[in-house]
């Protein structure tokens, strides 16, 4: 019955039921061993209802019958432990107690104890019986838990190749954080998952949330000074506290990340030693997390932290390519993207919209007469006056040499026109030429989506077309 079973917990449970059965004891408990501290603890039991004595931990080698069998990893009986200094009561009843090692291959796993109502009441043959089934009962709890190993690696594997998966997909950064969040909230059931990144300052930004209402970020300050994210970003990696009110009572300055938090797990973002932010797993229990999960935990974060910094590099990459370094607006290459895109969403919600280019008219002159660096000046406030004038919804790009392009969604001919006079009145007002009083002007022209064209390439030949022929008119204008 012991050896059938791969879940840890049903050995455990069916190593007490043969315990009480067949061996008629009173009350029986196996002790587990917590190699991170060197002591027992009571996994499980039958007959023992004092909770100060189930919550006892047992240093290995000094508390109790069970400390002193761990360590000598050899059986004990006391047939009276009256007579016995290192018998800690379980029950008061229990008049001889025997305690049996759970060894599998010289390591300890945990011990077995068997209580009775009589004093001396283990005999020699069955003790000896005992302490065979306790062997086996060993190799079935190392099998459980080499099973149950393996399943944790194969979860995290699936997760780490689901995170993986998402960020080979991911188009934006904040499309990747949104999946990681919503992952992890999804692998830690009752949890809020928080991903903070940080900023251009140094500080950490709330970026993404799951599992509950997002906080305001102004809630993670307390712990980037004295709290989980602090204890983590020092640590480099996955921090833990299973209980936040015995934490808060032995360090009351200590802050939680979310108000309702009694569990958290932190871990740091890295990517080739660099720290791009923290995530937060918080449950409103306490103890909620195990090292199982601070360990899949860390998994999400490792891969997540490369993908983060792939896409962010992506994107660095991709503004660097996309943007006039002279002006810092958007360039000829991103322009047709622009209004591809434009048409492809206009198309979907049924709203038009409109694309203006300029040109500066005599640009020539300011190269000649004052050189390329004042051009050059004249350009950035050519953009630096667009970018104050339109909405945050609009495209500027500067198209080439003094031609300059702005893409205006949902825009009908009425709004065109008053934000060409707007333009014209504001380039009247940057200094032309430092020989010359002039004022600067420039030649217009103007398509609107679907009424000049269907697509990208029918809207830019319309708009290329109407420029030329309004620079040959102001030109013959001006003759």
């Amino acid at each position: 019955m012991v050896l059938s079973s791969m879940d840890a917990d049903a050995v455990l449970h069916h190593m007490l039921l043969v315990a009480r059965n067949y061996f008629g004891v009173n009350s029986c408990a196996v002790l587990l061993v917590d190699p991170e501290k060197d002591e027992l603890y009571i996994h499980t039991h039958n007959g023992i209802d004092d909770p100060a004595l189930l919550s006892r931990r047992y240093k290995i080698g000094r508390d109790g019958l069970s400390g002193h069998v761990a360590a000598t990893k050899a059986p004990l009986y006391v047939p009276d432990v009256a007579k016995e200094p290192r018998y800690i009561a379980a029950r008061p009843e229990v008049r001889s107690e025997l305690a049996l090692p759970l060894v599998v291959r010289d390591e300890v796993l945990g011990v077995l104890t068997l209580s009775s109502d009589q004093a001396d009441y283990f005999a020699d043959e069955m003790i000896g019986l005992l302490a065979l089934f306790a062997g086996q009962a060993a190799v079935a709890l190392e099998n459980a838990r080499l099973y149950s190993t393996e399943r944790r690696r194969m979860r995290q594997i699936e997760f780490v190749n689901l995170i993986a998966h998402s960020a080979t997909t991911a188009h934006d950064l904040e499309q990747l954080i949104s999946t990681l969040a919503e992952l992890i909230s999804d692998t830690f059931e009752g949890s809020q998952v928080s991903v903070l990144l940080r900023d251009a300052g140094g500080s950490f930004v709330l970026r993404a949330h799951a599992g509950g209402e997002a906080p305001p970020s102004e809630q993670f300050q307390g712990p980037q000074r004295h709290g989980i994210i602090s204890e983590a970003l020092a640590a480099r990696m996955n921090v833990g506290v299973a209980n936040i009110r015995d934490k808060i009572k032995a360090s009351p300055s200590w802050s939680r990340c979310l108000p309702e938090s009694e569990s958290e797990i932190g871990v740091p973002l890295l990517a080739l030693g660099e720290t791009l932010g923290v995530i937060v797993i918080s449950h409103q229990q306490p103890n909620a997390f195990s090292s199982e999960d601070r360990s899949i935990a860390q998994a999400a974060a490792d891969v997540g932290a490369t993908a983060i910094r792939n896409v962010q590099l992506s994107e660095e990459l991709l503004r660097v390519a996309n943007t006039d370094s002279l002006t810092g607006v958007f360039n000829q290459r991103y322009f047709h993207v622009a209004v591809g895109q434009e048409v492809t969403r206009a198309r979907r919600f049924g709203k038009p919209f409109s694309v203006v280019m300029f040109d500066i008219r005599r640009f020539r002159l300011i190269n000649q007469d004052a050189g390329f660096d004042a051009g050059d000046e004249l350009l950035r406030g050519v953009a630096h006056l667009l970018r104050s004038t339109v909405r945050a919804i609009d495209t500027i790009c500067r198209y080439a040499g003094d031609r300059f392009a702005i893409v205006l969604p949902e825009t009908t001919d009425e709004r065109v026109q008053s934000f060409q006079a707007k333009i014209e009145r504001g380039l009247a007002e940057l200094p032309f030429s430092p020989t010359a009083p002039a004022r600067m002007t420039a030649v217009f022209a103007e398509v609107q989506y679907p009424r000049d064209g269907a697509n990208e390439l029918e809207l830019v030949r319309h708009l290329m077309n109407r420029l030329e022929a309004a620079k040959s008119g102001a030109k013959g204008a001006s003759a």
